[in-house]
C-alpha cells in the first residue's frame, strides 16, 4: 500500500476512514508494570485499531475489555495489553480509525501521564484517508449505567458533548467541566493521570503503579499538589477523567455522537455503558 500525506493537520471532523501515513515508534515505562516497553505503529487498511502482542492480534474493542482496575485492559486467547486508554484517546483526537500497534510488553507506556506524546507521534506521522465511511456511531436513544453514586449517561446529539463531574477530598474537592467542542479540546490531551498520596501504598501492594512517579502522574498530598510544577491546568484532574472517558469510548470502534453526562465514572462504568449501548441495535446507527 502506497501512502501519502493528505493533510498537514488533523481534520476537526473525520468523514472517512484513516490511518497513519508512516511507521513510527514510542518507548517508555509502564505505569503499573514498571517495565520498559516499545510500541510500533503501522498503517492498516482494515477498519479498526488493533494491538499485536506475542503474535496475537487483539482488537482494541469494548468486548475485549477484561480488567478495569485503574486502567483499561484488553485480552484475547490469554494474551493481554493494559493501560490502553490514553493511547486510544490520542488516536481519537488524531482522527485515526485504522492502525496496527505492535507492543513488546504487556502494558502501554505511561509517558508523561497524558496522551500528548502519543498525539505528537501521530501528528508527525501524518494521516492517510481512505474512501470508506462508517466511522461514526450516532446514539439514537438514551442509555445509562449506574454504580452507587457514579453514573454515565448518553443521549442523542449530532455531535459529541461531554459533561464530567468528579469529587475527591481537598485540595481537589468537586470539579465539573463541560466540553462542547471535544474534537478540538487540546487541553484534554495534555492533562495527566492522578492519584491520592495515601492510596499509593495500597495500589502497589496489589502489584500496580510500580512505574508511577512525579514525572508521569499528579500526586495529591494532604493539602497540596506534590508535583514541583503543580498542575498544568486549573481543572487538569477533571480534564483527565474526560480523557479517560474518550479513550474508553473509542473502544466502541467508532467516533460516538452523543451528549455524555458522567459523574465519578471510571473504566468499569465506561465499558459497561458501551456494553449496554450495543445490547440493542435500536440504540444507535452507524454512518
Amino acid at each position: 500500500m502506497t501512502l501519502s500525506v493528505k493533510s498537514d493537520i488533523f481534520p476537526a471532523m473525520i468523514k472517512r476512514q484513516t490511518t497513519i501515513n508512516r511507521i513510527f515508534k514510542v518507548s517508555g515505562i509502564g505505569l503499573h508494570s514498571g517495565k520498559e516497553v516499545t510500541l510500533e505503529f503501522l498503517p492498516r487498511r482494515e477498519f479498526g485499531i488493533a494491538f499485536v502482542h506475542d503474535g496475537h492480534l487483539i482488537p482494541a474493542r469494548y468486548d475485549m475489555v477484561g480488567d478495569t482496575r485503574l486502567s483499561t485492559q484488553i485480552s484475547r486467547d490469554g494474551v493481554s495489553v493494559s493501560t490502553i486508554e490514553h493511547l486510544m484517546a490520542a488516536l481519537y483526537f488524531s482522527g485515526i480509525t485504522n492502525c496496527l500497534v505492535y507492543i513488546d510488553g504487556p502494558e502501554v507506556p505511561i509517558l508523561d501521564g497524558s496522551a500528548w506524546e502519543f498525539y505528537q507521534g501521530m501528528w508527525k506521522a501524518g494521516v492517510y484517508e481512505f474512501p470508506e465511511t462508517g466511522v461514526y456511531l450516532k446514539v439514537l436513544r438514551p442509555v445509562e449505567v449506574h454504580h452507587n453514586d457514579s453514573w454515565v449517561k448518553v443521549k442523542p446529539l449530532n455531535t459529541l458533548e461531554i459533561t464530567m463531574s468528579i469529587e475527591f477530598r481537598q485540595p481537589v474537592g468537586k470539579q465539573k467541566k463541560r466540553v462542547t467542542d471535544v474534537e478540538n479540546a487540546f487541553a484534554i490531551i495534555n492533562s495527566r493521570t492522578f492519584v491520592l498520596q495515601e492510596e499509593i501504598e495500597a495500589i502497589r501492594k496489589v502489584g500496580l503503579a510500580r512505574g508511577g512517579s512525579l514525572d508521569n502522574a499528579v500526586v495529591i498530598g494532604n493539602d497540596e499538589i506534590m508535583n514541583p510544577r503543580g498542575l498544568r491546568y486549573k481543572k487538569e484532574l477533571v480534564n483527565h477523567k474526560i480523557l479517560d472517558l474518550i479513550g474508553d469510548f473509542y473502544t466502541s470502534g467508532y467516533r460516538i455522537l452523543a451528549r455524555v453526562d458522567a459523574n465519578k465514572t471510571g473504566h468499569y462504568l465506561n465499558n459497561l455503558l458501551l456494553k449496554e449501548l450495543f445490547s440493542d441495535p435500536r440504540n444507535y446507527s452507524i454512518y
